[in-house]
């Protein structure tokens, strides 16, 4: 099935022909009763469970992402015990779940395309439709499964030639828009290296380009985060020689697209223009896409009081604005997971004299941690970009320690929901 790659994703073995428009899908654990939340206040809840309650049996749980609303958690997992009757079994391999906590039950997206693995899922913010990647015929591609329905469709169609597969989408509000990385069967173009970023208007059936064309050898592009009208995308342009417009260090950078009027602007600059000394990654964005945030260990975007960490910073895109995020007393590893919609809140991850999630608020400079254990001390987590509410009320996050709710023995990596107050 492929092993890991550098960036987090697997590498998948060979290209075969494309798959296409996939039917209704059955919803495998719609008889499941429902599970109760329980409790009032801030509070921690494992969502990667069994039908009957019990734990999840044979891998961990990741990538979770959570509707605005928090009615779904979606998240892929090695587990075979969440649904009735998972045959897709074997090392490794990950099933896309869906689990709605209205009703207490829990289905597996992926169930219909067969053998093969399935992973990092978006829920749109109208909480109709869940985009995920998926193994099919020995390449990953991209599908929208229709909640109501239970429809899926392959979205990474009509693409550049050579280009024939898809991952790691982010969706529209609407779920109309579908931003993706495309990738390549064998050899990359001339001047490119492992993917394009390419957007689907799922209404005209038409796919666009979205990233831009590279003015240097080596370039690829990864990391697509689309706004809420589809009207603009941020990503991620990389290169594995270095040598980017900031110099010899600066081996990735953030890049923002208008999808309206093709205007391709680089983020992570100082406030006059000047681009970043070192790479920069994971960009996010807001619903209206004036917000960018990002990490990065350039050391010129804004002062720094330590040369050897990496920041987050946080760019208004209207005004050129730009300001670095520190952590917990100034000393804090810090890397944003998720933004909110308005721009204003961050969930970061600590690192260094603590561990932890935290909901950062960038109005009041408060921090809320998301993932205390039992004692109430802080954990180490990490999550995704979907993986906080608007309001930053509910988070969802993985963790691989077993006290951060009572009674956790299955020594694997969980989802949990953070009920943050």
């Amino acid at each position: 099935m492929g092993v890991r790659t550098d960036s987090g994703r697997r590498a998948v073995p060979g290209a075969v022909a494309a798959a296409v428009l996939i039917g209704a899908a059955a919803l495998s654990g719609a008889d499941a009763p429902a599970v109760a939340a329980g409790g009032h206040g801030p509070r921690t809840e494992r969502v990667d469970t069994a039908p009957d309650g019990s734990e999840a049996v044979g891998g961990g749980s990741f990538n979770a992402a959570i509707s605005p609303d928090g009615r779904y958690v979606a998240f892929d997992s090695e587990a075979d015990n969440l649904v009735p009757g998972d045959d897709n079994d074997g090392t490794l391999v990950h099933d896309v779940f869906l689990r709605d906590r209205r009703t207490g039950t829990t289905r597996r997206l992926n169930a219909p395309l067969g053998p093969g693995n399935a992973d990092f899922a978006t829920i749109s913010a109208d909480s109709r439709y869940v985009a995920f990647d998926a193994e099919t015929d020995g390449r990953y591609h991209v599908y929208v499964y229709e909640i109501r329905t239970g429809r899926l469709e392959r979205v990474d169609l009509d693409l550049d030639a050579g280009f024939t597969g898809g991952e790691t989408p982010s969706l529209s509000a609407d779920g109309r828009y579908v931003a993706f990385q495309g990738t390549q069967a064998a050899v990359p173009p001339a001047n490119e290296d492992l993917g394009r970023i390419y957007v689907r208007d799922r209404k005209t059936g038409t796919t666009r380009r979205a990233s831009r064309v590279p003015a240097k050898e080596g370039r690829g592009y990864d990391s697509p985060r689309i706004s809420a009208d589809g009207g603009k995308v941020a990503y991620r342009e990389r290169s594995r020689r270095g040598g980017g417009p900031g110099g010899e260090r600066d081996w990735a950078d953030i890049r923002l697209a208008d999808l309206r009027t093709g205007e391709q602007r680089q983020i992570d600059t100082t406030a006059d223009g000047r681009p970043a000394t070192s790479g920069s990654t994971d960009p996010l964005i807001s619903a209206d896409g004036r917000t960018v945030a990002f990490n990065s260990s350039a050391k010129n975007i804004v002062p720094v009081p330590d040369e050897a960490r990496s920041y987050v910073f946080v760019r208004d895109t209207r005004t050129g604005a730009v300001r670095r995020v520190d952590g917990i007393n100034g000393n804090q590893y810090a890397a944003a997971d998720a933004i909110s919609p308005d721009g204003r809140r961050l969930l970061l991850r600590y690192a260094g004299v603590e561990y932890g999630l935290y909901v950062k608020d960038l109005r009041t400079g408060r921090d809320t941690l998301v993932s205390p254990g039992t004692d109430g001390k802080p954990r180490a987590a990490t999550a995704g970009p979907d993986a906080m509410t608007p309001d930053g009320r509910e988070a969802v996050f993985e963790s691989h320690l077993d006290d951060l709710v009572d009674g956790d023995t299955n020594h694997e990596t969980d989802v949990f929901l953070r009920h943050v107050r």
